[in-house]
């Protein structure tokens, strides 16, 4: 998932390490009522994210078949900001600037991302245990670099190029 098409909120395509498309994602963010919506490449629409709080620290819910089934929302702790998935009990901790981060519940790991740097560019290597949690793993990596990049300096925006590849 290269970052030009991220900024810009445009359509992105996710792939495999092979290269073979996964999911799509459409949808923009940034004000109250805005979507993002995950599709399999065969068009089934898998997870919806909309944003109902706008502020230092918002809040997503999260959509499955239309039905809500939790929410994604930033906290400050006692040195750095994390991210909660409720009712899921998954909480999201790492160095967000440098791109590496896990999702863990009560111990167990969910997904872990990191920066990997390869000749064809920048990408998120996202190691995701079970594959079932992968669309909802997507969106919160979206999310969570979205909140992460609109608090970087302008020359530091500039620098950053990535894509999100699911190992």
């Amino acid at each position: 998932m290269k970052q030009e098409y991220v900024s810009r909120q445009e359509k992105i395509l996710v792939k495999n390490e092979l290269g073979k498309d996964l999911y799509l994602i459409s949808g923009k963010w940034g004000r109250i009522g805005d979507k993002l919506s995950l599709y399999s490449i065969d068009g089934d629409l898998l997870v919806e994210v909309k944003q109902i709080v706008l502020s230092l620290f918002p809040k997503f819910d999260i959509y499955t078949q239309g039905k809500k089934i939790g929410s994604i929302t930033k906290h400050r702790g006692l040195k750095d900001v994390y991210f909660k998935v409720t009712p899921l009990n998954w909480i999201v901790t790492g160095d967000f600037y440098n791109h590496n981060y896990t999702v863990n519940c009560k111990g167990k790991l969910i997904m872990e991302m990191t920066k990997a740097y390869t000749s064809f560019g920048d990408y998120y290597a996202l190691h995701i245990p079970e594959s079932q949690h992968a669309p909802l793993c997507l969106c919160i990596a979206l999310i969570v670099d979205n909140l992460t990049l609109t608090r970087l300096p302008q020359t530091e925006k500039k620098r950053v190029n990535r894509a999100i590849q699911l190992i």
